[in-house]
Order: structure tokens, then C-alpha cells, then sequence
């Protein structure tokens, strides 16, 4: 058996993006992989791009019709019809991994199998605003997840047996993660961050149009529908609130505030590394054997 089976859902991405993308991913210092592209009926001529690499580990799939659009949870669950791996690891087509993205997660998955899925910590990149990073590395547990800390969709590598067992992603618009979470911990499995950061996640206008309230139904959907079997409390609930106001606040203002957040949060940590302050407990977690990236917004 391939031991990962990397998925990649394409739709409209630009082809220098898409080049980037698979080209990271392509360079990987772990090699038992295959990599499955979905072609969700993109305007992008994904086969000839993906030729170029003349890479035996590439394919395209589609659905019979290059033309089809059939939304990013249908590609999804298309590609792991077709997956041969033991892991799935995913990407998007506008992002780009660095090269020990996959050995670092495989590694972890392998020494902890009590974990379904491993999320690699990323850097939020863009061509107009300050990097970020995000993702806070640790157990992930339903609390977690409702109160908007979880494992980056984007930036993990999940059992396929466990996805499987939950029946894929579920059709949820733009919450097709956070569904698929909420049906993993529902099922009892577990959920993890790991500290390292290797994963750059672009960010464009245009993807901060599509966080407006107009298109967060899904994900509003998704949270009223899971909260209440997750035992979710009131500041769970609170959560909701934060979604509806990050939909009608101005994205550019709601990216700041994050920025702001995250450059707070990283001179804190860095004052008490200085000091030599210990955790907040001494128990060993299963991310310590993971050494720290920092992770810069260089081009692949």
C-alpha cells in the first residue's frame, strides 16, 4: 500500500499559482506518495500543467466531463474514491508546502496512531497585507474545535480508514471542514496540531470577499447543527456571534485585528522563552518530539 495519498482539489486557480503549488509538493524529502489532482471542471488546463512535471506520482481525475463543477466536497470525496494510501494529506492549489511537509507529518501519525488527523501549523501569506502565522499546536478537542481553534484543513494528514468511517466530507459550502471535524469527534476520534509550520496558505482580496456574512451560511449552518451534540456551553455559542461579526466587519479591518492578536501573542511567548518559563504543566505531549519551524514567506 502507498503510505499517503497527497489531494488536491482544482478550480480556477491561476497556472502560475498551480505550477508553484505541485512543484512544492513534487520536492518532498518523503517519497512514498501519491499525488491525486481533482479537476473540479477548472478553466485552468490542469492536465497540461501537471505534464510538465512528468512526475509518475501526478495524476488528474475527473468525473467523466473536464467541464463539471461539482463543489469542493464532492471533489474531495471523489479523490478518496480513488486514493491508494494509507494517509491523505492535502493541499491547496494556491498554496505551497515546505519540503518536509509530508515526512514530518507522516512521522507523527505513524508514532501516534491514537490520532486521526495532524495539522502542520502554517504562515497566512498575501501580496498586499502582513504575513501571519496561524494554528496552535496541541490536542484538539471538541471545545477546541467550537471555539475556532482546530486543525488546519489545508495543512493535514488524515487516516483514510477514519474518513471513511464517517462517511467523507460532508456537503456542507465553505464549512466542509469544520463538518468533517465535528463527525470525527462525534465518532470519538482524536485530533492533533503539531508545532512545526510548513504550510503556506495565501491569502488575496478576493478570498477575504468570500469570509462576508453573504457566505458564511454554511458554516453558520454547521456550527447550530454540531454545537448542541458537541455539548457546546455558552461561550461555544458565543462563537456563532464571532462568525456573524467577522461576516458584516470590513475583511481588511477583521485581518488586522488578527494580525494584531497574532504579534501579541508571539511577543508574549518569546518574553517567557527568554525567562525560561516552563508550561503550564510538565506532562510530555505528543508534539514535543516535533522541533519548531519558523516559518518565513520565501518563495519555494
Amino acid at each position: 500500500m502507498i503510505a499517503v495519498t497527497v489531494l488536491m482539489a482544482e478550480y480556477n486557480t491561476s497556472p502560475e499559482n498551480l505550477r508553484t503549488s505541485i512543484g512544492s509538493m513534487l520536492r518532498q524529502t518523503f517519497t512514498d506518495f501519491e499525488f491525486l489532482i481533482v479537476d473540479d471542471g477548472s478553466a485552468t488546463d490542469v492536465r497540461r500543467i501537471a505534464s510538465e512535471f512528468d512526475d509518475p506520482r501526478l495524476s488528474v481525475i475527473s468525473y467523466g466531463s473536464d467541464r463539471e463543477n461539482r463543489g469542493f466536497a464532492a471533489a474531495l470525496n471523489h479523490g478518496l474514491s480513488a486514493a491508494n494510501g494509507e494517509f491523505i494529506a492535502r493541499i491547496d492549489p494556491d498554496d505551497w508546502v515546505s519540503p518536509e511537509y509530508l515526512a514530518t507529518l507522516h512521522a507523527f501519525m505513524t508514532d501516534h496512531p491514537e490520532y486521526a488527523v495532524a495539522s502542520a501549523c502554517a504562515v497566512e501569506f498575501s501580496s498586499s497585507m502582513p504575513a501571519i502565522q496561524i494554528g496552535r499546536d496541541g490536542e484538539k478537542t471538541s471545545r477546541d474545535v467550537m471555539r475556532g481553534s482546530a486543525p488546519i484543513h489545508a495543512a493535514s494528514m488524515m487516516r483514510r480508514s477514519d474518513i471513511e468511517t464517517v462517511g467523507g466530507y460532508p456537503d456542507r459550502h465553505r464549512a466542509e471542514d469544520l463538518a468533517l471535524w465535528c463527525e470525527l469527534l462525534l465518532a470519538g476520534r482524536r485530533l492533533y496540531v503539531i508545532p512545526a509550520v510548513l504550510y503556506h496558505y495565501r491569502v488575496e482580496a478576493q478570498d477575504l470577499r468570500k469570509r462576508r456574512l453573504g457566505n458564511r451560511g454554511g458554516e453558520l449552518a454547521v456550527r447550530i447543527h454540531y454545537y448542541r451534540r458537541l455539548g457546546a456551553g455558552p461561550l461555544e455559542y458565543l462563537r456563532i456571534l464571532r462568525s456573524v461579526l467577522s461576516g458584516v466587519l470590513p475583511q481588511r479591518a477583521v485581518r488586522g485585528a488578527r494580525y494584531i492578536l497574532w504579534r501579541s501573542r508571539s511577543r508574549l511567548r518569546d518574553a517567557q522563552l527568554l525567562r525560561g518559563a516552563p508550561r503550564k504543566d510538565e506532562t510530555v505531549h505528543p508534539g514535543d518530539e516535533v522541533r519548531e519551524r519558523q516559518g518565513g514567506v520565501d518563495q519555494p
